[in-house]
């Protein structure tokens, strides 16, 4: 009889135990969902806010070219049309992920990458500005996918301000460069703060707190301030161990 009650005990306790791993386990699923869901929401902030800024300051253009006349205000329309539909398509994306109801959301993250900068610059030019994009030959395609989204993120933060602040600017230049184990992001423009847009749409600089803590949570450094003479300058500095 004491053999008995003692190998029920442990049975009972063993349960105990297993059921405890599983609501431990599922705890930490649900939290690590939450977690990521709240990031995604994140990125379809900075993704919306890129095209909607991008598709305002056209806007403006086109009312202005409008007024002088419709001459070379199909390729200003072209932009409008194009910002808009990436818009949407990051919203119907993000949306899409955060109803999955799969326990594994983060492999479909609208994320970029070190190509995506690429579109990124292609796509900002606006009439009377020129924006180029030079990378360093040494930098690796095969950084670390967080570095490279975060390196995105840099550049697609500081491209957006510029149309916030600096709608003046004629020359935007965004570098790539990778040397002493590091990757280097800069993000340059010739504006002087001349911007004709709301104040609504500015922005209340909490981009590049945001910034700041995800370049910090790789061990890297971001540095933002004027340039001599005029202009603003981005950088961020990320260390790369497996470099």
């Amino acid at each position: 009889m004491l053999v008995g009650l003692a190998l029920a005990g442990l049975t009972a306790g063993l349960a105990g135990y297993l059921r405890s791993l599983d609501y431990r386990r599922t705890v930490a699923v649900t939290e690590t969902r939450r977690s990521e869901r709240l990031a995604i929401a994140a990125d379809l902030h900075d993704f919306v806010a890129h095209h909607v800024t991008g598709i305002l300051v056209q806007t403006q253009v086109a009312r202005m070219m409008a007024a002088d006349g419709p001459d070379g205000l199909d390729p200003v329309l072209a932009g409008i049309e194009r910002a808009a539909t990436e818009a949407l398509a990051s919203m119907r994306r993000t949306v899409g992920v955060l109803r999955a109801t799969g326990t594994e959301p983060g492999g479909h993250r609208p994320v970029g990458d070190l190509a995506g900068i690429g579109e990124l610059v292609d796509g900002f030019a606006a009439p009377g500005q020129r924006v180029t994009l030079h990378r360093d030959p040494s930098v690796p395609d095969d950084l670390p996918h967080e570095v490279q989204a975060a390196a995105f993120r840099v550049v697609q933060e500081a491209l957006t301000n510029v149309r916030r602040h600096a709608a003046d600017a004629t020359e935007v230049a965004v570098a790539l460069r990778h040397e002493n184990r590091r990757l280097e992001v800069t993000v340059a423009d010739d504006g002087r703060g001349g911007t004709q847009l709301p104040d609504a749409a500015r922005g209340g600089g909490f981009g590049l707190v945001g910034l700041t803590e995800r370049v910090g949570a790789l061990d890297g450094a971001l540095h933002c301030g004027p340039r001599p003479g005029h202009g603003w300058n981005v950088r961020a500095v990320f260390p790369l161990r497996s470099a």
